[in-house]
């Protein structure tokens, strides 16, 4: 069985590739490595520099596919901010290619990565699959990607649906660990402690901003089980259910370095999230049961840098 995995030398992406080997799959990645690192994929994994948006090479290195799993998008919270155009584009094109290409080349089987950035504000905590989508202001360049995994969603419930035979779409939160961008939370954080020369550190906002973060291993767990459920046409959480504050997640990280470091507050950027937090009912029933604790997955990730 031949899977085609989009965006698979990124940090989730490697994941995936694995997973989809170990399960004796014929794995072929595509990426233009922009933030990915192909040096880290598996020798035996069939390796294709294509840009998401160039819709012929898209179409041509699909043929024969089996399955097909989309994670080409472009991550990391300054990313949105910076360059929300590059953002919006790689993601609506990039899916439209996606969507050719199982078009064209009769792919029976579609797997999409959507975030938990699609939805915003008051929500439930903890949030189910089933939660309204939303962007709070559409002036905001934060919201170009959360906008536009909307939009990819939609076009795999709509569109995409019309021409393959099961598809899934998997909303991560936020997963760490090694050999991850630095563009996120706990990689700042941490290069915060490690370049810090004095006793104080400021963090985004007043730090009682809540997260719930998952360890890459946990992640693969969970993709498994998704992969190896029978049902069609499903949106899975995926993450674990230990809230943290941001001041606290700060904390543990100053001492797993092992400095002495007061925290100080600041302004929140327009559009961060106060609380995230999913419901991740519907992958325990499948069997998930985390593995890695935070504490344990900070020690983890520190040593990588080190």
């Amino acid at each position: 069985m031949k899977a085609i995995v989009t965006g698979g030398s990124g940090f989730l992406g490697r994941s995936v590739v694995d997973a989809l080997f170990e399960k004796q799959w014929d794995v072929t990645v595509i990426d233009n490595n922009s933030r990915g690192k192909s040096e880290l994929l598996n020798t035996e994994v069939k390796f294709k520099k294509i840009d998401i948006r160039d819709q012929e090479r898209v179409i041509e290195s699909t043929i024969g596919a089996d399955l097909l799993v989309h994670l080409a998008f472009i991550n990391g919270t300054r990313y949105f901010y910076e360059k929300p155009d590059l953002v919006i584009e790689v993601g609506i094109k990039g899916m439209l290619n996606v969507h050719e290409a199982v078009k064209q080349n009769n792919i029976p089987s579609v797997v999409m990565f959507s975030t938990s950035e699609t939805y915003q504000g008051d929500v439930t905590i903890p949030t189910p699959e089933n939660i309204a989508l939303s962007i709070p202001d559409i002036l905001n360049p934060r919201f170009s990607y959360g906008g536009s995994k909307i939009a990819l969603e939609l076009m795999t419930v709509h569109l995409t649906s019309k021409y393959v035979d099961s598809w899934k779409i998997i909303r991560p939160h936020n997963i760490y660990g090694p050999n991850m961008g630095s563009e996120h939370v706990i990689p700042q954080l941490f290069q915060k402690v490690i370049e810090s020369t004095g006793k104080k550190m400021t963090i985004e906002g007043s730090g009682s901003q809540t997260r719930s973060f998952c360890h890459i291993k946990d992640f693969a767990t969970s993709f498994k089980l998704i992969m190896e459920d029978e049902a069609k046409n499903e949106i899975y959480n995926i993450g674990t259910s230990e809230e943290i504050t941001i001041s606290e997640l700060a904390t543990r990280i100053i001492e797993v370095v092992g400095k002495e470091i007061d925290i100080e507050t600041s302004e929140l950027p327009a559009g961060g999230t106060m609380r995230r937090c999913p419901d991740i009912t519907k992958i325990r029933k499948l069997g998930f049961k985390q593995a890695i604790s935070l504490d344990y997955g900070l020690q983890d990730y520190y040593k990588s840098l080190v």
